[in-house]
């Protein structure tokens, strides 16, 4: 299934919305309001494997598709570069982190322990309309599979897990999660294009079942095969200086307006 993923799509981002706080569309949007509206476009890019390892992030572009100036990008990039999910080259540049080995299974051996928590937690809760929701996003992540759509396969994906993972109701987990899902995101793209990890899910299918039965560890065993998957096959083709994708440097995202 991975094989047929093409290498190098185009991945759209909506622009900063330009309505002012009353919704009046001529209007220009308060500073913070646009600093907020593109630093949740960045996180959301980088979680879901919008932004690829090794890419440099241009600023000009990122301001021109997301509609605003180059100041509230600059901002962003320099507060994502402090959270350790962007990188400062020795030439000022910024761009995306590539991932060694070492810090790839560190990365994810803390997503087991944190993650699994967290569904410990909110499957000890689950209720009908959490799973009903957990399942129609799946079912669109399948048919997203289906159609080899890459980025509604990625944020499908994340949706899944962070909807899950927000139903445990910690403060303190949900923070930490997004800040590895900031770190790693980027080298699941990586993960469609790998032979061995066939995506279609079904660990997804596993937490379902055991949520429908009350059944607290089969959940989290589930959640943590998903990670521990994932991780290996990443690991798989790691080199030494990290996951690097041919064409990272080239990849130009299309912003939707």
């Amino acid at each position: 299934m991975n094989e047929e993923f093409a290498e190098g799509e185009r991945m759209p981002v909506k622009k900063v919305e330009r309505s002012g706080t009353d919704g009046n569309p001529g209007e220009k949007p308060p500073r913070g309001h646009v600093h907020e509206q593109v630093l949740r476009y960045m996180r959301r890019g980088l979680m879901v494997g919008a932004f690829l390892p090794g890419q440099v992030m241009s600023l000009r572009k990122l301001a021109a598709g997301l509609g605003t100036s180059p100041m509230p990008v600059r901002e962003v990039l320099s507060r994502l570069v402090a959270a350790s999910a962007l990188e400062e080259t020795k030439g000022g540049s910024v761009r995306v982190p590539r991932l060694g080995p070492e810090k790839l299974s560190d990365l994810f051996a803390v997503r087991e322990m944190l993650e699994g928590m967290a569904v410990e937690l909110a499957a000890a809760k689950a209720t009908p309309a959490l799973i009903d929701e957990l399942a129609e996003v799946n079912k669109h992540l399948l048919i997203a599979i289906e159609k080899r759509d890459i980025l509604n396969c990625l944020s499908l994906n994340q949706k899944f897990h962070f909807t899950l993972y927000e139903a445990s109701g910690s403060e303190v987990l949900m923070p930490l999660i997004e800040s590895l899902w900031l770190q790693f995101g980027p080298t699941m793209y990586m993960s469609l294009l790998i032979p061995s990890m066939p995506w279609n899910a079904s660990d997804h299918e596993i937490i379902l079942n055991a949520l429908r039965e009350n059944n607290v560890a089969a959940a989290k065993k589930g959640c943590v095969h998903d990670i521990r998957t994932t991780g290996k096959a990443l690991l798989s083709v790691a080199g030494s200086q990290g996951i690097e994708l041919p064409f990272a440097n080239g990849l130009e995202l299309q912003f939707d307006s």
